[in-house]
């Protein structure tokens, strides 16, 4: 089978976990016989083409007012300029078009869209191809693809939600088959009136299990891994820090803090707080270093990535039951909602030893890159 499949960034540009299972399933989807082109964009003024483990890929230059995904914060003007030409931008459409008469799929998979925008979805069915898309965040309802803004969730009825998402509601007609990273972030968008003539479907990311060395480090570590914000709990990490620095507890966050003086306040109060800082780090350095893991996040995170990552690690994990993680609490016996924390770390002592928990093979077979990419055939056939 011939899959071409559409999303934002792909290595060796990444944000997020996003990026991480896009590849995962393109790798896969290859090792099974299929043969895979990966549509995605450069911040290069020109195409280029390269195969990654078999994987070909096709970087296409961004045709907008800047490349979003730096540090650098443009204006509001030119922001709002970007999102509003993101609604549905011709020039992406003609860069993919030409991928699609030069590849010949006989499917299109779209996951994240920005940057190409939903007129994809309309060139796709011209040309009369089945098209399935993965929801994988909030692009379709909102900019900041988060729903979350001022600490606060933005329900999908809001009047902002309702005005950024009403074009793209409209093309979501074009997909044949919708797929959700969690039961949750399926419902929101079919309750959001989203693909109302799709079949929808729910897959969960594909994750291997990380090879992590029992933790022998004196004292007992606690961590928290990804971005360093407020969206993601770290100010929540930080007063548990503060709260048991009367235990002999070691705190570990690995991360990056996000730019301007939110960034340097949290960066501050971190080591106030004796917060060891790591920066940016492999997930297995982290977890060689950490015996408990905390993420209290809290936005509706759409599945939860790093919550099935350091359970396959055989960590104790303390999660915030938001969005798609309510979903990926019962799946594991070492995985606690977060309510359960203080109970837990009033129990500890300065010789508490906190063992690797033996993950069985069902809860690893859930999240197998095997089982995961059979599902997505299935879907597409």
């Amino acid at each position: 089978m011939k899959v071409m499949i559409v999303n934002t960034l792909y290595s060796p540009y990444k944000v997020g976990g996003a990026e991480v299972s896009t590849q995962l399933l393109a790798e896969t989807l290859v090792e099974k016989g299929h043969q895979v082109r990966v549509v995605t964009l450069t911040k290069e003024n020109k195409r280029t083409q390269s195969v990654i483990n078999g994987v070909e890929v096709a970087y296409l230059p961004l045709k907008n007012l800047y490349w979003p995904f730096s540090a650098n914060t443009e204006p509001a003007w030119k922001r709002l300029c970007w999102h509003l030409l993101d609604l549905y931008n011709p020039f992406m459409v003609k860069q993919v078009e030409k991928e699609l008469q030069e590849f010949r799929p006989e499917i299109v998979h779209t996951s994240n869209l920005a940057g190409f925008s939903v007129a994809v979805w309309s060139m796709v069915k011209r040309y009369s191809l089945p098209l399935i898309h993965t929801m994988r965040d909030y692009y379709l309802f909102h900019p900041n693809c988060t729903l979350f803004k001022g600490g606060k969730d933005i329900p999908i009825v809001a009047k902002s939600v309702q005005c950024w998402s009403w074009l793209k509601r409209r093309f979501s007609k074009h997909v044949d088959v919708a797929i959700g990273i969690s039961h949750y972030i399926s419902d929101l968008h079919q309750s959001g009136g989203m693909f109302s003539s799709a079949e929808h479907k729910v897959i969960y990311n594909p994750v291997p299990a990380p090879q992590v060395k029992l933790n022998s480090i004196k004292p007992l570590s606690v961590g928290i891994i990804g971005r360093l914000t407020t969206e993601k709990g770290f100010d929540e990490f930080c007063d548990i820090a503060e709260r048991y620095s009367r235990k002999n507890i070691r705190f570990v966050a690995a991360g990056r803090f996000a730019n301007g003086l939110l960034g340097e306040a949290l960066k501050s109060r971190a080591e106030k707080a004796d917060i060891e800082l790591l920066g940016f780090v492999p997930l297995e350095s982290f977890l060689a270093e950490v015996d408990v893991v905390i993420l209290p996040v809290k936005w509706e995170e759409p599945f939860g990535r790093t919550v099935v990552e350091c359970a396959l690690a055989g960590k104790q994990v303390f999660a915030s039951a938001k969005g798609g993680i309510t979903e990926l609490i019962p799946y594991f016996s070492n995985v606690q909602n977060i309510s359960e924390l203080e109970r837990y770390l009033e129990g500890l002592d300065e010789d508490s030893l906190v063992p690797l928990t033996e993950v069985s093979q069902s809860e690893r077979s859930n999240f197998s890159l095997s089982n995961i990419a059979d599902q997505y055939i299935d879907s597409y056939r």
